[in-house]
C-alpha cells in the first residue's frame, strides 16, 4: 500500500516536537530547566521585593510557582519556533514538500527530499493512531513517520493502512521470537 501526501513545515516541526516528548533526554533537559527557571524566578522575586522576610518568602514561593507553571508553554513555543527557523532556513517557506509511504513485506519504505529510508518491520516498535495521525514508532523509541489522517481520501483508507501495518508488524514480530 503506498501513501503520497504533501506537508507543511508546521508539520515538520510538530513531528519534532512529537519526538522531542518522547525522548527521555528531552525529558530531563526540560525537568532541569523547569527546576532551574522556577527557582531562579522564587529567588528574583526574593530578593527584589522590599520588606519584611515573611513577605519576601511569600512573594518568592509564588514567584517558583509561577515560574513552574509557565515554564511548560514558554518552552514548548521557544522550541517550536526556533525548529521552525531552523526548518525554513532548510527548506525555504515555500517550498513544496512531498512524502510518500509504501508499506511492504520487506519494512516501511519513506521517500521525500529526493531520499528513500527503509525501515525492516523488525525495527519498528508501534504503530499509534492519534487524533490527527498515524504514528510508527522504531524500537529504539524514534519517530519514524507521521502519516496524516488527511493523506487518506477516507477512512477506511486509513484503516486498511493501519491493518497493514498491523499485520506486517505482528509477522515480524513472530519471526524475530
Amino acid at each position: 500500500m503506498r501513501i503520497q501526501f504533501e506537508y507543511t513545515l508546521d508539520d515538520v516541526v510538530d513531528v519534532e516536537w512529537r519526538a522531542l516528548k518522547r525522548s527521555a533526554a528531552a525529558r530531563a533537559w526540560r525537568w532541569r530547566e523547569l527546576v532551574l527557571s522556577s527557582l531562579l524566578s522564587g529567588v528574583l522575586l526574593f530578593g527584589i521585593i522590599p520588606g519584611e522576610t515573611t513577605t519576601r518568602v511569600v512573594v518568592g514561593v509564588i514567584g517558583l510557582i509561577l515560574g513552574a507553571s509557565l515554564y511548560p508553554k514558554v518552552n514548548e513555543s521557544t522550541i517550536k519556533r526556533r525548529l521552525s527557523k531552523l526548518f525554513q532556513e532548510n527548506a525555504g517557506p515555500d517550498k513544496v514538500l512531498i512524502c510518500e509511504v509504501e508499506l511492504l513485506e520487506s519494512g516501511v519504505h519513506i521517500r521525500q527530499n529526493s531520499m528513500e529510508i527503509i525501515y525492516r518491520w523488525d525495527n519498528i516498535k508501534e504503530i499509534q493512531e492519534t487524533i490527527d495521525s498515524v504514528d510508527l514508532y522504531s524500537d529504539k523509541g524514534g519517530l519514524v513517520v507521521v502519516v496524516r489522517k488527511r493523506a487518506f481520501e477516507a477512512s477506511s483508507g486509513q484503516e486498511q493502512f493501519i491493518e497493514l501495518a498491523t499485520k506486517y508488524l505482528k509477522s515480524a514480530q513472530r519471526v524475530s521470537q
